[in-house]
């Protein structure tokens, strides 16, 4: 073999190792990444799930003729969800997984934008 064709032989191999390598280091960079944005929308359905749970459990706590209005967002940051409640069970939804939140006894459902909080009787009636 000619020391010329030695040469470019051994100028493609590096350069196909060194390929390869930034490939690798790529999809690495993608994997953290990927996990960094779902670590990240999951903290943001939980805080919103926990923000509306704790309105509920002040609700239950307080006297009798409690009121406050709440507004529950369209979106959060940027992801479309969907939010239902049953007498003890909030339940957000986002990407087909389910957040559900442990919350007192409700009667009424509660909806994206603004919802009003009372607590009526004893009990906590969302309208």
């Amino acid at each position: 073999m000619s020391r010329k064709g030695q040469i470019a032989l051994e100028f493609m191999s590096l350069t196909i190792i060194g390929l390869i390598l930034a490939l690798v280091i790529l999809v690495g960079f993608v994997v953290v990444l990927q996990d960094t944005l779902e670590d990240r929308k999951a903290a943001e359905i939980k805080d919103l799930g926990f923000q509306i749970q704790r309105e509920l459990i002040l609700a239950s706590e307080v006297h009798e003729g409690y009121s406050r209005d709440i507004d529950i967002p369209e979106y959060i940051g940027k992801y479309d969800y969907t939010i239902i409640n049953n007498e003890r069970v909030l339940i957000l939804t986002v990407d087909d997984v389910d957040y559900p939140f442990p919350i007192p006894k409700t009667n009424g459902t509660i909806k994206k934008g603004t919802n009003t909080i009372k607590n009526i009787g004893g009990e906590v009636v969302i309208e």
